[in-house]
């Protein structure tokens, strides 16, 4: 069966805001996510390794160390861009369309959906400086992987590695995905603050189908068992550190003898794959129309749905 992670990447990714990301909050050992973070992923969670521009005896690399060779990625001030209020919607959601009724009703028109729910804004951050990151991936990608493996021992390929352009983080949230036999089905939100007029824990359920299965979480916990209508407990005042999508940049390496060739995403997850006698190597980030540097490259986009052929 296809994963809640994977159904909800796959459904809201042509939203063009990033990976969305079905585990959004700070890892316990290190914390939010921030830009120059470099790791991996599991289960629809970023997993952390080091961050690129901090030092190596910042105390968030001094947890686990660096690579060796190490050297700081530092971009330009002014390419870092931070858009406020860059998503004010409450619902997004995939090929569901919302009906009244005592709770929230989703008719849905595709055997598989998913559905993020906010209750404030959520701002997004970014790396404006795509040249300067392909050029510094290009000279540390070996030791990253060497340090996942050798030093660290998690079982990591080139094309895992990941590096964090961006990012669209949120105070709070409640996600959901589905899947189910038919396409006529309806998706029922009921209690918790994301149904106000409904009290009692955030529920998901699915309706007028079969063989569903329906996944949902809210979080942080801490935050959604506080709110409530009556305490009017201010979400503006609440830290923005869930990181809901997530933008970054991946490659792999292939024969020098085969032609430029840059391919739209086949998913969220995993980058296409060119004829079995061929090493691709490519580049994925925030959407963007990638110019090739040389015969040595493949470039690939997540979410851009735009594709340059050279």
């Amino acid at each position: 069966m296809t994963t809640a992670h994977d159904i909800y990447a796959q459904q809201l990714l042509h939203l063009g805001h990033g990976l969305p990301m079905w585990g959004p909050e700070p890892s316990p050992d290190f914390g939010e996510v921030h830009l120059g973070d470099v790791g991996y992923f599991r289960d629809g969670y970023f997993c952390f390794l080091f961050n690129a521009m901090s030092n190596a005896d910042d105390p968030i690399n001094a947890q686990r160390g660096v690579p060796l060779g190490f050297e700081v990625f530092r971009p330009p001030e002014s390419t870092i861009i931070r858009r406020p209020n860059h998503i004010t919607q409450s619902q997004l959601y995939s090929r569901i369309g919302a009906s009244a009724s005592a709770g929230i009703r989703y008719r849905c028109s595709d055997a598989s959906g998913a559905l993020l729910m906010l209750k404030a804004p959520a701002h997004k951050t970014l790396l404006d400086c795509r040249l300067h990151i392909q050029k510094y991936i290009l000279a540390h990608l070996s030791r990253w992987c060497e340090f996942a493996n050798d030093s660290l021992g998690v079982g990591l390929e080139e094309k895992d590695i990941i590096f964090v352009s961006g990012f669209t983080k949120t105070s709070v949230w409640a996600e959901t995905a589905f899947s189910n036999s038919s396409s006529d089905g309806e998706l029922v939100i009921g209690g918790g603050c994301f149904a106000p007029s409904l009290s009692g824990e955030f529920q998901v359920s699915m309706t007028r189908c079969m063989d569903a299965s329906v996944f949902a979480r809210t979080g942080p916990y801490e935050r959604v068992a506080d709110w409530t209508e009556e305490t009017g407990l201010s979400l503006g005042n609440m830290h923005h550190d869930q990181s809901i999508f997530l933008n970054f940049y991946k490659m792999k390496s292939r024969r020098w003898w085969r032609p430029q060739v840059l391919r739209a995403a086949a998913g969220p997850h995993q980058l296409p794959e060119g004829p079995d006698d061929e090493e691709s190597f490519s580049l994925t980030g925030m959407p963007l129309v990638a110019e090739p540097e040389s015969n040595d490259w493949e470039y690939d986009e997540v979410g851009g749905g735009r594709t340059y052929s050279p």
